[in-house]
């Protein structure tokens, strides 16, 4: 029976290391902050919703990786700072709002209207405030209240809508 480790086991070990940084603060090597650096770019990236492979290919492209060692690094971040796929709804939909508000920012610099346009359609759509919702009712808008007020001791609710006025004391 050897002691050798699993080379499962030695990326656990090699995580431990940032994990024990990320949790309290344990010092890293230079080397170590590189690589947690890289660890955190892909987390970022793969946040605003960048698909695996063109994560993979931006860690080539950035830090002159070879494709194993790129995707190696991506998937040691996943298991560092978990699934980015695991995501909910409301999260995604937020992050696709900011991505098009660039995108229209970018479109007001280059002065193109029919992208700014489409750009503040695709927000709105997103943010539920397109034409094709259905316009709030007036008791929507301004439901009715209720008043209360003592008079002798006594609390009297008066449920107000429309035109009714309060009573003069």
């Amino acid at each position: 029976m050897g002691t050798e480790l699993t080379k499962a086991d030695k990326v656990a070990d090699k995580l431990d290391k940032f994990r024990d940084h990320l949790l309290h603060r344990i010092p890293l090597k230079p080397s170590e902050h590189e690589t947690l650096d890289k660890y955190r770019k892909c987390f970022a990236w793969r946040s605003k919703l960048f698909s695996p492979q063109q994560v993979v290919n931006m860690l080539m492209q950035e830090y002159g990786l070879k494709y194993s060692q790129a995707y190696q690094l991506m998937a040691e971040s996943t298991k560092l700072y978990g699934k980015v796929d695991d995501i909910d709804r409301e999260g995604t939909r937020k992050i696709l709002i900011e991505n098009l508000y660039v995108a229209m920012s970018l479109a007001v610099k280059d002065r193109n209207a029919e992208a700014i346009i489409a750009a503040t359609r695709e927000i709105a759509k997103l943010s539920k405030v397109h034409d094709d919702q259905s316009s709030l009712t007036a008791d929507e808008l301004m439901p009715a209240r209720t008043v209360k007020y003592v008079q002798n001791n006594v609390t009297i609710n008066n449920n107000l809508s429309g035109g009714e006025e309060l009573p003069n004391e």
